[in-house]
């Protein structure tokens, strides 16, 4: 008599004693023990995926909006690796994630058996952790394997939450013969290990209160940044620390801070760099709030030894690319913004003056460009949708060109949703996958921006968006091509580029809507757009966007903005 399904059972209801409520499951033969108990387990909720690599970017998506891991449910071999992409993207950015994959048992691993490839530790360095479960039977009277649940859960919450994989290998038969019916071999929770969790706090790195605040006294040009992992319920810390400091902020897109109408928020610092007013003298102290941000402009502006640099997370990963942090501290943010709230002794806002002069000739200059053109293009696209997005309604950006457009040109909207992307290794994959993902956890409209190219890497994951319970809007820009590549200098290789990395494919995408019975527009202009997407908004229907553009002249069009703004 198999024990199969009831270690799965007991797994499945532990994981919902800690509090996992979404389960994500791809079809498989292996899997069918956790698949069943699943699916009988009247507390679980699911998505069914056929595409594994789609259905782990909806499980990273789902926790990006909950904060607790959603729990991926495969079959052995290569629907394991699909996982890859995932796992790295949530490892970089510490979102946790549950894996239960199902295996083959050790004597049919490395003897040519089907489907079966080495499974244990699959994903090297990124998991927090990775465990067997041994084969079956297992010893009915202990249940030590959930202990081994329990610590996978516990490592995937940590102080650094993350990816784990517990690696479940099953021997036949997988079911029993009438599995609805035979109840001869159960298992009782009751008679497990304690069940006992308190969430692991960061562990506080002592603040060099001392040294900070006498830097911060004598300091006269201090800069504030503000990362993609700062949570918005930090908003009013981080600017009552500004306002104290009279420091301006430069906050990354990823931060809904980024959206305020704040006067110390600097809204289009990266652009502001250009402008041949900039401040010649760099800043002289820098606080950096928070995990990387996207802009390189302003990773190149503070690349200088001389600068005083704060970096403050409550992670402990190093992020540091120009190797200049002074001070790191692994620290509750707001407690540290309280710290030094009032540590400032110069009432001076000179500093701060002059960023808030070159901002508002930026936004000028912006708003004077794009209101005079009405041929459809990327900067406007993202301004306009800055503007429109309703109260509360969510915005993803996808990587290479979307999140730095909307980072450049976005207006201020403080009544904005979540913002976000995938910019823990940034990569095209699984993007729409991870919209209605989060979209399924927040339960609300989520708009998403995204490039032709990631837009056909995920074509599967429309399905999901299909399935949305309430709508995704997907913009997706049609460049026909890699549109990043034309601001990169391999531009300049005319032998090569064009098939190699502006890489036309000549698609469009009404069928692929059409394919999966979504609302399909393509605007001819900017006021057009502007109609649609407000249309689309009252309809509360997911659907596509299609924006046609040209990379030629959407280059162009950038750099004669980019001239205007340097004489602003």
């Amino acid at each position: 008599m198999t024990q199969n399904l009831a270690v799965s059972s007991a797994i499945i209801e532990r994981l919902i004693q800690w509090g996992v409520t979404h389960f994500v499951v791809s079809p498989g033969s292996r899997s069918t023990p956790l698949t069943v108990a699943v699916a009988r387990n009247l507390k679980a909720k699911t998505t069914i995926h056929y595409d594994e690599r789609g259905a782990a970017y909806f499980a990273l998506g789902h926790a990006k909006a909950t904060g607790k891991p959603a729990v991926l449910i495969c079959t052995s071999g290569t629907a394991v690796a699909n996982y890859f992409p995932a796992v790295v993207e949530a490892s970089m950015d510490n979102i946790p994630l549950f894996i239960l994959s199902a295996d083959r048992p050790p004597e049919l691993i490395g003897v040519g058996a089907n489907q079966a490839i080495f499974q244990d530790n699959i994903y090297g360095i990124y998991p927090r952790l990775t465990r067997n479960l041994p084969p079956t039977p297992v010893d009915s009277s202990e249940l030590t394997f959930i202990a081994t649940v329990d610590e996978c859960y516990r490592a995937a919450m940590g102080a650094r939450p993350g990816p784990v994989q517990l690696n479940c290998q099953f021997r036949e038969p997988l079911l029993p013969v009438n599995s609805e019916t035979d109840v001869s071999f159960t298992l009782d929770l009751a008679t497990a290990p304690e069940f006992k969790f308190a969430a692991e706090a960061a562990p506080d790195t002592a603040i060099p209160s001392e040294a900070i605040h006498a830097q911060i006294k004598t300091s006269s040009r201090g800069l504030i940044i503000v990362g993609r992992s700062v949570d918005s319920s930090l908003c009013e810390d981080i600017l009552a620390l500004a306002d104290s400091l009279y420091w301006p902020i430069f906050a990354d897109v990823q931060s809904n801070l980024r959206f305020s109408e704040h006067p110390n928020v600097i809204n289009h610092f990266d652009l502001d760099l250009l402008n041949n007013d900039c401040p010649s003298e760099k800043p002289d102290t820098i606080i950096h709030l928070g995990s990387a941000f996207t802009s390189k402009r302003l990773l190149s502006y503070i690349n200088d030894p001389d600068i005083f640099y704060v970096s403050v997370k409550t992670t402990p990963e190093k992020v540091d690319p120009n190797h200049q942090i002074d001070i790191a501290v692994q620290s509750d943010i707001r407690v540290f913004c309280k710290n030094f709230i009032q540590a400032g002794l110069s009432t001076s806002s000179k500093w701060l003056e002059i960023w808030q002069d070159l901002d508002l000739r930026t936004s000028q200059q912006i708003l004077e460009m794009l209101k005079a053109e009405d041929s459809l293009n990327e900067p406007g696209i993202s301004f306009q949708l800055s503007e429109l997005i309703p109260d509360g309604h969510s915005l993803m950006l996808a990587n290479s060109m979307a999140v730095r457009e909307m980072d450049m040109f976005a207006a201020p909207n403080p009544t904005i949703g979540k913002v976000f992307a995938n910019r823990g290794a940034s990569g095209i994959d699984g993007l729409m996958a991870t919209a209605a993902g989060y979209q399924s956890a927040s339960n609300k409209p989520l708009t998403l921006l995204i490039g032709d190219l990631a837009f056909l890497h995920d074509l599967n994951s429309l399905l999901l968006i299909k399935n949305s319970r309430q709508p995704v809007i997907i913009v997706v820009i049609n460049n026909d091509g890699g549109g990043i590549f034309n601001f990169l200098p391999v531009r300049a290789e005319k032998d090569v580029f064009e098939p190699y990395f502006g890489t036309p494919h000549g698609l469009t995408f009404q069928k692929a809507a059409e394919l999966f019975n979504l609302p399909y527009t393509k605007p001819k202009d900017m006021n057009e757009f502007t109609w649609q997407y407000s249309q689309l908004i009252s309809n509360s229907e997911s659907a596509v966007i299609e924006v046609r553009t040209d990379r030629d002249a959407n280059h162009e069009f950038h750099q004669r903005m980019f001239d205007l703004i340097r004489e602003a």
